[in-house]
């Protein structure tokens, strides 16, 4: 599985984590679904303080506003951590696995800032319509596309674990490919965030009655 992850190829790289990423949110999905209760995690991991409680008033204002929050937690939570890695894996894989995880449990139990008016989400392929599946794989992209960033190894055990700076012979510069991907991952990205700007504002102006 590592030699798939960190595959020389991008594509292959991008297909194993992504396969693993939806084997976890499958997961995650059914057992939320079935075991938790409606919105066991509305306000409680932080969402809600970057998105907000309400919507924007209009498509373009409520669409820069979900871009420039997801690109900057691209930059900080995907990108940024792949200057260090563990076990000869990029930290920044970690993050898509996590909200694959964290989104998966959302559905389940309809935990989001806005919830669906239909409440739970069974497991289906209805969540293709969504734009969430979307954004991880843009994350994903942009976390195999930058795997060669890593600058220092996390060495050791838990409360013993220390920084290490890797060899200037083991560093590596982005690639061609590697910047297309990254450039894909933007692309990715931003149409999912309006087409999530599109449904929260639509579901936002029925709601109100507008």
């Amino acid at each position: 599985m590592k030699h798939m992850l960190l595959h020389r190829t991008l594509y292959i790289r991008f297909l194993s984590l992504y396969t693993l990423a939806a084997a976890l949110f499958l997961v995650a999905w059914a057992l939320s679904y079935f075991l938790l209760p409606e919105g066991v995690l509305r306000g409680r991991t932080g969402a809600q303080l970057l998105a907000g409680s309400e919507a924007a008033d209009s498509f373009l204002a409520e669409w820069l506003r979900i871009a420039a929050i997801n690109l900057t937690v691209g930059i900080l939570f995907v990108v940024g951590p792949n200057f260090l890695r563990s076990y000869g894996y990029p930290m920044g894989y970690a993050t898509p696995l996590t909200w694959a995880i964290l989104y998966a449990i959302y559905l389940g139990t309809n935990s989001f800032t806005f919830p669906l008016p239909e409440g739970k989400m069974p497991p289906s392929l209805a969540v293709l319509g969504r734009s969430g599946p979307y954004e991880i794989g843009a994350y994903i992209i942009a976390a195999v596309a930058t795997y060669s960033l890593p600058r220092y190894e996390l060495k050791g055990r838990w409360l013993r674990d220390r920084i290490q700076s890797i060899s200037p012979a083991d560093r590596r510069a982005l690639t061609k490919e590697q910047w297309v991907g990254l450039g894909v991952a933007v692309i990715i990205l931003l149409v999912a965030n309006a087409w999530e700007a599109y449904r929260i504002v639509a579901q936002y102006a029925v709601g109100s009655g507008t």
